[in-house]
């Protein structure tokens, strides 16, 4: 059984990737959490955060029926988010978002998912994609696309810290994903301790611009 997460940017195919690999195989998958949870009239500073952490409690339920979850964006998401711009969104920097994450590490309520596949295409189609999708409205869509290029990158350094954790895969169809996916779901998660992960991952944004 394993718990994967799917990323990328705005329209590049996620969803739809999901639930085509979920009709095919044995997997259920997590919605962002704008698609799961109602959002308040009045938030508060951790809503949006500890609703991640849900995402991952409904995971762990889910992997003792289903053969692989899919969380459909991450759930350290105000991680990659934040810090491409510039810790600017939703008032948290980087040491609040990273404390709060190590502490829901520590107490057994998170960890980072066993593998990452991570969509990417040029802008051009993206734009394409997202003019031809009208289920969707995808709100700062344009705000989303100025990030194309650092969220990307920060997924890549997952690598360096865990080699092949991240699986990039060019975004060219909906079958090439789920062929990409079915081929590199490892049935035996590659171990590592998500604290260190995380705070590896910590300095790393610490240290560099998006």
């Amino acid at each position: 059984m394993s718990l994967i997460c799917i990323e990328g940017a705005s329209a590049v195919g996620k969803t739809t990737t999901s639930h085509e690999f979920a009709k095919r195989t044995n997997a259920f998958i997590i919605p962002e959490v704008n698609l799961l949870f109602e959002r308040p009239k009045v938030e508060s500073k951790t809503w949006y955060i500890e609703r991640q952490i849900e995402r991952w409690l409904i995971a762990q339920e889910k992997l003792k029926t289903y053969d692989t979850v899919i969380l459909d964006g991450d759930i350290f998401q105000l991680l990659s988010y934040n810090w491409c711009f510039d810790f600017k969104l939703y008032n948290h920097s980087l040491d609040f978002i990273s404390g709060f994450y190590r502490n829901e590490i520590k107490e057994g309520r998170i960890r980072f998912p066993d593998k990452y596949f991570y969509l990417y295409t040029d802008k051009e189609n993206l734009k394409s994609r997202k003019e031809k999708d009208i289920t969707r409205k995808r709100g700062n869509f344009e705000k989303h696309l100025e990030i194309v290029e650092p969220h990307q990158r920060y997924y890549e350094t997952l690598n360096y810290f865990i080699p092949d954790y991240v699986e990039l895969i060019n975004a060219e169809s909906i079958q090439g994903n789920i062929t990409s996916i079915s081929e590199n779901v490892c049935s035996y998660p590659v171990s590592f301790h998500s604290v260190d992960l995380l705070d590896n991952m910590t300095k790393w944004l610490a240290n560099n611009n998006a």
